[in-house]
């Protein structure tokens, strides 16, 4: 029988008391019994039925003799043996059991209609990425980044794209990938004829790449319009008019 870390095994509440398991993982059923006053009828020793007897043959309940002794039960057990005896905790675990079923089932069928509506879309964007590779907008869209336009300024900031530079060190055109990208083979370099503006489509490895990516951009694209947002809002509040009214 496998027992798990105790250090990560919650407690086990029932009727408003909380049952902790021991340094086996085990808990104590006679504990629970005695604490919750239950009926003599009740006791351990007097639980048996098919499921008392398929917890005993799979080694989630064991006895122990001696002064603290007694019935010892693995965490499945443990909740068993509480559903026997106490019809509140019985009804909530039928209820969170429903519960979770009913979540499960429809993330199920929201997971089902966004396939069903994306597939198309998502095969066709992906033989794209293989042939001629998908514009910086479509890379974006297929990897979740928000906000594609802010997303090329992020990844400058985050020294993962560069901005290319004329023979005067001036800043010219959009950001971009760096050197190495293009010589893996994770970005190719195009023709503005070819519909994006940037000069640059992404290949399946930068998609892969990207999607690695995509919680730490829109993060950064999130707290850097922040920023942009605070520093209007005090440059419209320092605007007054010549009669040193605040200017709306």
């Amino acid at each position: 029988m496998l027992i798990n870390n105790t250090d990560t095994m919650l407690p086990i509440i029932i009727e408003g008391h909380t049952f902790k398991p021991n340094a086996e993982g085990l808990w104590s059923l006679n504990e629970i019994h005695q604490t919750l006053a239950l009926d003599p009828a009740k006791e351990p020793s007097e639980w048996r039925n098919e499921i008392q007897t398929e917890l005993s043959n799979s080694g989630n309940l064991r006895s122990k003799a001696g002064r603290y002794g007694g019935t010892l039960a693995t965490e499945p057990g443990a909740i068993a043996y509480a559903m026997w005896v106490s019809t509140s905790f019985y009804l909530m675990v039928v209820d969170a059991f429903v519960a979770m079923r009913n979540s499960a089932l429809i993330e199920l069928r929201h997971k089902d209609a966004l396939l069903d509506a994306n597939m198309p879309k998502a095969s066709t964007l992906d033989m794209k990425a293989r042939g001629a590779g998908l514009t910086w907008t479509e890379a974006c869209r297929v990897a979740g980044i928000q906000q594609p336009r802010l997303a090329l300024d992020a990844l400058v900031s985050m020294c993962a794209f560069v901005y290319p530079v004329d023979n005067f060190g001036t800043r010219e055109g959009s950001p971009r990938p760096h050197k190495k990208g293009f010589e893996v083979g994770a970005f190719v370099k195009v023709s503005s004829d070819f519909g994006n503006r940037e000069g640059w489509r992404v290949k399946p490895r930068g998609l892969d790449w990207l999607r690695g990516k995509t919680e730490e951009i829109n993060l950064k694209v999130a707290e850097e319009k922040a920023l942009k947002d605070k520093a209007k809002r005090a440059a419209k509040a320092s605007r007054i008019d010549q009669w040193g009214r605040p200017i709306k």
